[in-house]
């Protein structure tokens, strides 16, 4: 693991100082949200409270549920074309009415053939809206009649008149299109004429499941009003009616609702931003609602901290972090203004208490139940939405603020603690590649080694490893010197020792005597050739320097050179290989070359047996000569590598009477070197062999 990395990993235990914060903040919300609870709970029990004594909606009669209404307010203009694109803000859903509704006996046959429809009704500046969707297999057209009002399918209205009796609105269509609402005007002469009334307004369009309408009417008195489907039977001649009454009764009417403006007000002045506020009574309408969430269901509670996308992601974490411990249940819709039985039995679990519900856009409300006593009586529920959003609002902005300054801090602590290491690095690296270019592969002192000015660890150990290279300067230059020095001291008390006992008379001496004069000269003579070898040595690095070098045609000089080994070393068979018949030329020292080859045949005799064969090889490929000697024997040590061609190594398993110190083939590197060459040895795979390459820059 480098350095930059190490520090990296030391840096990440700085998270532990947001997680603790983290834990502190949760915490001190939690507390928070307790007390914000337990206030907004006193908060919903005045507002029950406050409309217990409201009785203007308590005790109203209102008529069977499949003849009451509730229509909602409109916001802005509808245009009357029969199409529901200005509905799309309308909060209270279409009301489904089918054939079934208000029909105590109900022939099986009869209900296939009836129609069904949805509507939805809606209030502004005095006028009433409808919006009615109606599923009709054969829609029939009105054919023209002097009698009859409408001869196919059409539409029902009953409203309280003037007069203070039931006028009944007849919609007919000829074609799709608007028309207008007519209704039977006084008896005269016998006869009640049609009338039409322009206040009365519809248009019609056909769908693929029937046909849809949109109307106009005045607000109807007193809040009766009723509407009804009638469909033209052709096959089974019979007029099929579907909705708030029985045309055929003329009494029967229905009754439509309005929400509370009182109550809504009064819901409005408790209502904070993102709850809502909604009363019913105990049959299940609604009464007054109090809306403050945000009118789009993409848009979060607090938008304002999603100020990019950094911001919006680690708020979408924290709140699925805060929300995946809710088991929020389904929030009821209640679309069309009126409890069912799931919501009654919703609201008998939440009376006196509250639950986390998930609307339909995945947003969590804390519901809850409150409800409104009047003498002792129930009189309505207050229904009471209020956004998790609003609860835990501190927690996700401050864990927002907190995870923004700490990763902020934390990438700055860690960009500065890579560039650090990176500096370390850097000098630790200088500080190595000062030593290896300071001391050369064959343990040779370059003296190239710059010593740190720095007054830290690592220039105290750039001054400690200076020091160490001088001294070790100094000892290696002893031992390169130490040769030339032996051997001069040597040579004079040697030659004396040989002189004398060449001139010892061997005739006066017994048998025992010659032997040990004999013994006394070999070793003489050994000690001579040791002299020679470490004076080699140190002579040939003195003749490289003084070396004259000139244009040498290796082909033609390896030809002579084999006559020359082949000649020389009569128990091994000298063979050449020659690659191609272009000139091998190269810029070299021809007696360099000599020695150099000398100590590569020297070395392939040794490890070599006896009769066998010595190849000399050459080649010429991209710009390079290639001289090779290869020998048959034992294998290199693998271990061993470059190490082979250092000074004082040596291989030999076999130990001769001759003195081998290592410095053959030391020669052989010093010479390449010279030349710009390069030498290698390898072993032949599949045969007991060993080659020896020097590669040349050829010219």
């Amino acid at each position: 693991m480098t350095l930059r990395l190490q520090l990296l990993v030391v840096s990440l235990s700085l998270l532990i100082l947001p997680w603790a914060t983290f834990v502190f903040v949760v915490e001190l919300d939690r507390n928070l949200r307790e007390s914000l609870l337990v206030s907004s709970d006193s908060q919903i029990s005045a507002v029950a409270d406050t409309l217990a004594g409201y009785p203007d909606w308590q005790g109203q009669r209102v008529r069977p549920i499949s003849k009451t209404l509730l229509a909602a307010e409109l916001d802005s203009a509808i245009l009357l074309d029969g199409y529901a694109h200005d509905w799309s803000s309308v909060e209270l859903q279409a009301r489904h009415f089918d054939y079934s509704h208000n029909k105590v006996l109900l022939d099986d046959e009869e209900s296939p053939a009836a129609s069904s429809f949805d509507m939805q009704v809606a209030m502004r500046n005095g006028r009433l809206y409808l919006y009615v969707r109606v599923k009709d297999d054969k829609l029939i057209y009105h054919r023209s009649s002097r009698r009859a009002v409408a001869t196919g399918d059409n539409i029902i209205i009953r409203v309280l008149s003037d007069d203070n009796t039931i006028r009944r609105y007849t919609f007919r269509w000829s074609a799709p299109g608007e028309t207008v609402g007519r209704y039977y005007g006084p008896q005269f002469e016998g006869e009640r004429p049609v009338l039409e009334d322009r206040e009365y307004r519809a248009t019609m369009v056909e769908s693929t499941a029937g046909y849809n309408v949109e109307l106009r009417i005045p607000e109807p008195r007193e809040g009766l009003f009723g509407l009804s489907v009638v469909d033209i039977d052709e096959l089974a001649g019979a007029e099929l009616w579907t909705g708030m009454f029985d045309p055929d009764e003329r009494d029967d009417i229905g009754q439509l609702k309005y929400l509370d403006q009182k109550v809504s007000s009064l819901l409005a002045g408790y209502t904070r931003p993102g709850m809502r506020m909604r009363v019913f009574d105990t049959r299940g309408w609604l009464i007054a609602d109090s809306d403050q969430r945000m009118p789009d269901a993409e848009v979060r509670e607090f938008e304002a901290i999603n100020a990019n996308l950094f911001d919006a992601l680690v708020y979408r974490f924290i709140a699925w972090s805060l929300e995946r411990e809710l088991a929020a249940n389904v929030l009821p819709v209640i679309d069309d203004g009126l409890l069912n039985d799931p919501e009654f039995k919703l609201f008998e679990r939440l009376s006196g208490k509250e639950e986390f519900l998930r609307d339909r856009y995945g947003r969590i409300f804390r519901s809850s139940v409150q409800a409104i006593e009047s003498s002792g009586k129930i009189a309505g529920y207050l229904f009471v939405q209020q956004p998790r959003a609003s609860l835990t609002s501190f927690t996700e902005t401050a864990i927002l603020k907190l995870v923004k300054i700490f990763g902020l801090a934390f990438l700055l602590v860690a960009f500065v603690l890579i560039v650090f290491a990176s500096w370390l690095s850097y000098r630790i690296r200088k500080l190595r590649d000062g030593i290896e270019n300071a001391v050369a592969g064959d343990g040779q002192i370059t003296g190239q080694f710059k010593v740190s000015a720095a007054t830290d660890e690592i220039g105290d150990l750039s001054r400690s490893f200076h020091h160490i290279i001088r001294r070790l300067s100094g000892y290696t230059g002893y031992l390169q010197s130490l040769g030339s020095r032996l051997s001069h001291e040597l040579r004079t008390p040697l030659s004396v020792v040989t002189t004398s006992l060449e001139n010892i008379d061997r005739n006066v001496l017994n048998e025992h005597s010659r032997t040990a004069i004999d013994r006394a000269g070999q070793g003489a003579a050994r000690l001579q050739q040791l002299i020679r070898n470490l004076s080699e040595a140190t002579s040939i690095e003195q003749t490289i320097t003084r070396s004259e070098k000139c244009v040498v045609d290796l082909r033609d000089w390896i030809v002579v050179a084999r006559e020359l080994y082949d000649s020389t070393y009569a128990n091994r068979r000298i063979a050449l290989y020659l690659q191609g018949r272009e000139s091998a030329l190269v810029f070299a020292s021809v007696d360099l070359l000599h020695q150099m080859m000398d100590k590569l045949m020297s070395n392939a005799v040794d490890f070599s047996p006896q009769n066998s064969t010595i190849t000399l090889g050459l080649r010429c490929e991209r710009g390079l000569v290639v001289v090779t000697v290869e020998n048959t024997g034992s294998h290199l040590p693998p271990a061993l590598g470059s190490e082979l061609f250092s000074a004082m190594v040596t291989e030999r398993e076999v130990r001769d009477d001759q003195p081998h110190m290592g410095l053959g083939l030391y020669i052989v590197r010093l010479i390449a070197e010279h030349h710009n060459a390069t030498v290698t040895a390898d072993n032949i795979p599949g045969h007991h062999a060993v080659r020896f390459s020097v590669v040349f820059q050829a010219e």
